[in-house]
């Protein structure tokens, strides 16, 4: 599969993700109270910790066929190696199971119920997504949210329930009705044999996927550790004003998301210098135009979402990290694991972590509120960024192209810190973005502007070739 059809492909998936996304986004706090949507969100925040208890397993195997065909790979070594990772899971399950009863944790309970499915079904999609079956991928990114969807939809509409239980036993369903799916589609590519568990397997799967299965954890922990601060120290209805920040914020990965998954299949054969800086700049002016959502959303809030507004404070100070992240995720992380450089990107992840613990304690000292946590955030975003050009310095663009970077997240900062107009402001922000794309990443924007002008001529010969077959004129006899 191209490049571009992988993206396409994904990111269509992701759009049916960012409209679903996007109405639970706002209609969940709007009518949850806060302690409800706090213990939700904290569920999901505990749940993005799970990869951990693979060990290194599933990456073993992500890092092991990355590149490869799926057709082309041995299906009985495929199912020895699956079997074998259910069974490890199964049994780390019941053990977390049988913790949590004894802690009389309620939100540990429902997580340790959800680490078969989330793994099983995670452990395919890596599969999928190494060996560019990103078809597959895309259809269960759709399923599970929109299984998740009709849940809080049910529960909302229907049910009329403000019960954080019931949301909690809703999603623990939904997640073993997706595994349901996305089991059947595997064992139709890859059969089914006798369940089995292969030691050597494990071993070998974990000992190669090890360190970057904590390079991603620390990494998760990274994306967390903002919010496991404010639960902590400002307690529950910050953490909901800083969760329902970061749950808009993470809109923008709907978008992003695409080039993510397709570049670690694209890199492990597409790894030159030009390629590499190509995609960075697209990613640069493709994130552009994604943070200057920002405008529109703190209109929506302020419009719909009252007792949300205490949140419009961090929200575009974690927009703009996420300018930062955007060239993080799509390049440098996907060039570690291309290149097997997982040592590496762990060692990093461990110095950035540990970076993001102190910046997050001074910030907070400086003074206590969810405010300056946005802020450690922005700047340990800044530092990873940084500390990804450093060590990839074969990719590094030119000074016009770092330049655009400090115009655009300069420009978006000073318009939401300063102008109270967000109508305003969002059309200023636009122009500013506009002049100095063409002025001074012109090469990459021309190129794109080519590339949408192409589609839109072939989705338009297609559909006018489509309505001369519909025409009765071309089955009349002469």
């Amino acid at each position: 599969m191209t490049l571009k059809k992988g993206i396409l492909y994904v990111f269509i998936a992701n759009f049916i993700n960012l409209v679903v996304s996007f109405f639970t986004g706002f209609i969940l706090p709007k009518y949850l109270s806060i302690n409800t949507y706090s213990s939700i969100k904290l569920f999901q925040l505990y749940i993005t910790y799970i990869g951990i208890l693979h060990l290194g397993f599933s990456d073993g195997m992500y890092l092991r066929i990355g590149g490869e065909k799926i057709n082309e790979l041995d299906k009985k070594f495929l199912f020895k190696e699956f079997s074998t990772f259910v069974i490890f899971q199964s049994i780390i399950q019941i053990v977390l199971i049988i913790i949590s009863i004894f802690l009389k944790n309620i939100i540990i309970f429902f997580c340790s119920l959800v680490i078969i499915p989330i793994q099983i079904s995670n452990y395919i999609r890596n599969l999928y997504q190494a060996s560019g079956q990103f078809k597959e991928y895309s259809r269960f990114t759709n399923i599970n949210t929109i299984l998740i969807f009709i849940i809080n939809v049910s529960l909302l509409f229907l049910i009329k329930t403000d019960n954080s239980i019931f949301y909690l036993i809703g999603y623990v369903i939904s997640y073993y009705i997706y595994l349901f799916f996305i089991l059947i589609n595997l064992f139709n590519k890859i059969g089914i044999n006798k369940l089995c568990f292969s030691l050597k397997v494990f071993k070998d799967n974990i000992k190669s996927g090890f360190f970057l299965m904590i390079g991603n954890f620390c990494n998760v922990i990274f994306t967390g550790i903002d919010r496991l601060f404010v639960q902590n120290l400002l307690g529950v209805v910050e953490f909901a004003y800083y969760s329902f920040a970061v749950s808009i914020e993470g809109l923008l990965n709907t978008f992003i998301n695409p080039v993510t998954t397709v570049m670690y299949n694209y890199f492990c054969n597409n790894s030159s210098s030009t390629n590499v800086k190509k995609i960075k700049n697209i990613v640069l002016i493709f994130g552009g135009i994604l943070i200057s959502s920002a405008f529109l959303i703190k209109i929506l809030v302020e419009l719909f979402l009252g007792k949300y507004i205490a949140s419009l404070s961090v929200l575009y100070i974690l927009f703009a990290a996420q300018y930062f992240s955007f060239i993080i995720k799509c390049v440098h992380l996907n060039l570690f694991k291309a290149k097997k450089l997982q040592n590496i990107y762990f060692g990093l992840m461990v110095i950035i972590i540990i970076l993001s613990i102190i910046l997050n304690l001074i910030f907070f000292n400086i003074e206590n509120s969810i405010v300056y946590i946005a802020y450690a955030t922005l700047v340990v975003n800044f530092i990873w960024f940084l500390v990804g050009e450093l060590y990839f310095k074969d990719y590094w663009l030119n000074y016009k192209e770092y330049f655009y970077v400090a115009i655009i997240l300069i420009s978006f900062m000073l318009l939401n810190t300063f102008m109270s107009n967000n109508y305003g402001a969002f059309i200023i922000y636009i122009v500013i973005y506009l002049i100095f794309t063409v002025i001074l990443n012109n090469e990459t924007f021309t190129y794109l502007v080519k590339e949408l002008t192409k589609f839109l001529k072939k989705k338009h010969k297609n559909a006018f070739a489509s309505e001369i077959e519909k025409s009765p004129l071309t089955n009349k006899k002469i």
